[in-house]
């Protein structure tokens, strides 16, 4: 049985009975997409997904959104990282009826306050890893040191890594994800560290951060 149709059937048997449908698409100018419906695993519901990445200090921005099955735990996430070349800000929503479209995804305010946490920095298109000794300041609640690397297959292929400032929600559950979207499969997974603290006095270094997403450069 191909796997979309045992989906089907394991969600028919499912004790709960809280299956439902969601719209699998993404689009590279924002919302809204197209797609296929797709049913969900059992107490999934859908997940929207909005990114914007600004390239060589807001020369270049990409607009991606996404919509697919996901879990509560990724509902109304957002969180940021900086890097040498730009800046990802990323936010998620939902909403649990069949096909629905959620609300659209709020991102993480921009802040320009140092917070004294230095990072190194760096990019890379054509690999999952990426070193360097060049620095960078952090701001607002990027509370944290991290690289992403990405594994992406299908209609688009590609290993991409960024190095720099981050949230603790890229830290978490919105950096580390494994997904599929219109055929193209994405592994994406944030190692992270506290990174060294500036001999600074009087910094603000909020505790707190949130969320989600996907990079195409």
């Amino acid at each position: 049985m191909k796997p979309l149709g045992l989906l089907v059937v394991l969600c028919s048997l499912a004790s709960k009975g809280f299956c439902i449908s969601c719209i699998n698409c993404w689009h590279m100018q924002g919302m809204p997409c197209n797609g296929l419906s797709q049913p969900c695993s059992d107490d999934q519901l859908c997940v929207a997904s909005f990114t914007i990445t600004t390239i060589d200090p807001g020369t270049t921005r990409i607009f991606q959104y996404s919509l697919s099955c996901g879990s509560r735990s990724e509902c109304n996430m957002n969180g940021s990282l900086t890097y040498n070349r730009g800046k990802l800000r990323t936010g998620t929503s939902c909403c649990d009826t069949d096909n629905c479209i959620p609300p659209f995804p709020i991102l993480p305010n921009e802040s320009s306050q140092k917070n004294g946490l230095i990072c190194t920095t760096c990019a890379s298109e054509t690999s999952s890893y990426c070193i360097t000794r060049e620095k960078i300041e952090c701001t607002g609640e990027e509370i944290k040191c991290g690289r992403m690397a990405r594994n992406v297959k299908g209609t688009i292929s590609k290993n991409d890594a960024l190095r720099g400032c981050t949230t603790k929600s890229y830290c978490g559950l919105l950096g580390n994800q494994m997904y599929t979207i219109q055929e193209v499969n994405v592994i994406m997974k944030m190692y992270c560290t506290d990174g060294a603290v500036a001999l600074q006095v009087g910094l603000f270094r909020p505790a707190f951060a949130v969320l989600l997403t996907m990079l195409l450069l």
